[in-house]
């Protein structure tokens, strides 16, 4: 199935396919060891989330998705989404000065705080600060030298009993086509255990590992920071031209 773009009517199947697919990956044991006790409270906050990204107001972000059905023929239901910070359509309209959504505001900090998440019972809050702490700390160091010409995956996910149909791989290669078409310099994404193996068989890079772990405890999360860089047509010059030229004719197989 080819991706398309998710709209807001589409909440809750993406937030059933988060909710299922997530518990698979070692960083949402880590972050929501309580969810299993709390499950109102982990449904709440994740949809909340989802439900930014998905309000077109929030342009910063675009979300896809794909459709499958276990049956041939049979009623197709979203089996795939992923997440992209895209904030360089809106640097490149406004210029440098721009800055960029906050969704923080959405889940976590003061304004979550008036929605009830300074009281959400499904997460370990020093577990959850160190890993947004963390991920920021490997973003300033690995990706923000680069500057507004990238795109970065923040969430991919598909249902367990679609997996290995190639859903997420489609999402990806959508996305690395995107790099390409609008010239921008790479797509990155912080990988973890569940994810490295997908970017690294579509020729994603290791740019770096780096840890998630809370002062005076033995438990951590390793997690890699990973790169899509788009090919350049041979002979081909650095220059804004003559890469944007490259690019447009790049393609994806």
């Amino acid at each position: 199935m080819k991706p398309r773009r998710a709209e807001p009517s589409d909440i809750e199947a993406i937030t059933k396919v988060h909710i299922r697919t997530m518990p698979l990956d070692p960083q949402w044991n880590y972050r929501f060891p309580y969810r299993n006790e709390h499950p109102e409270d982990h449904y709440k906050y994740t949809k909340m989330l989802l439900e930014y990204f998905l309000d077109p107001s929030y342009d910063d972000w675009l979300v896809m998705v794909v459709e499958d059905s276990l049956e041939p023929g049979g009623p197709t239901e979203i089996v795939s989404f992923g997440v992209w910070d895209v904030s360089y359509v809106n640097k490149r309209r406004y210029g440098p000065g721009y800055k960029t959504q906050d969704r923080k505001c959405h889940f976590q900090g003061p304004c979550a705080a008036k929605r009830g998440g300074g009281s959400r019972r499904d997460a370990n809050p020093e577990h959850f600060k160190a890993f947004s702490q963390g991920q920021k700390k490997a973003y300033q160091k690995y990706f923000a030298p680069i500057g507004p010409e990238q795109i970065h995956l923040q969430i991919l996910a598909t249902l367990p009993e679609y997996q290995r149909r190639g859903h997420a791989s489609s999402l990806c290669r959508w996305a690395m086509e995107l790099v390409c078409q609008e010239g921008l310099k790479d797509m990155s994404v912080m990988a973890s255990p569940m994810g490295y193996e997908l970017y690294k068989s579509l020729g994603w890079d290791v740019v770096g590992t780096f840890w998630i772990q809370v002062p005076g405890e033995e438990e951590k999360l390793v997690l890699r920071a990973m790169m899509y860089k788009p090919p350049k047509l041979e002979g081909s010059s650095d220059s804004e031209e003559e890469v944007q030229v490259a690019n447009g004719r790049c393609a994806i197989v």
